[in-house]
C-alpha cells in the first residue's frame, strides 16, 4: 500500500551513490522517488507525498518499515529525514 520496499530501494541507492552524505532531508528525495515512479509528481508543498505516507506510517504505528527514517519534532512542525543505516 505505501510501497516501502521501493521507498527503501530509492533511499539505499542514494546513499550508496552518496557516499559523503550522512542525512537528507526526505523532501529532497522526491525527484527520485518520482524517477523511480512511486509517487506521480510533487505538490506546492515540496515533499507532501512523501511526508503523508510517513505520517500515515508512523500512526499505524509502522514506520519501523523505513529503517532509515527519523523525525525532528517541533511544536507545530515535524521535519522528516533519512539517514544513512550503517
Amino acid at each position: 500500500m505505501y510501497k516501502t520496499k521501493e521507498i527503501n530501494a530509492v533511499i539505499n541507492a542514494y546513499f550508496a551513490e552518496h557516499k559523503d552524505v550522512n542525512q537528507i532531508l526526505a523532501k529532497d528525495l522526491m525527484p527520485k522517488f518520482i524517477e523511480a515512479e512511486i509517487f506521480l509528481k510533487d505538490t506546492t508543498s515540496k515533499g507532501s507525498p512523501i511526508r503523508e505516507v510517513l505520517v500515515k506510517l508512523e500512526s499505524e504505528n509502522r514506520l519501523h518499515q523505513i529503517p532509515s527514517v527519523f523525525q525532528y519534532k517541533r511544536k507545530k512542525n515535524t521535519y522528516w529525514y533519512f539517514r544513512r543505516i550503517e
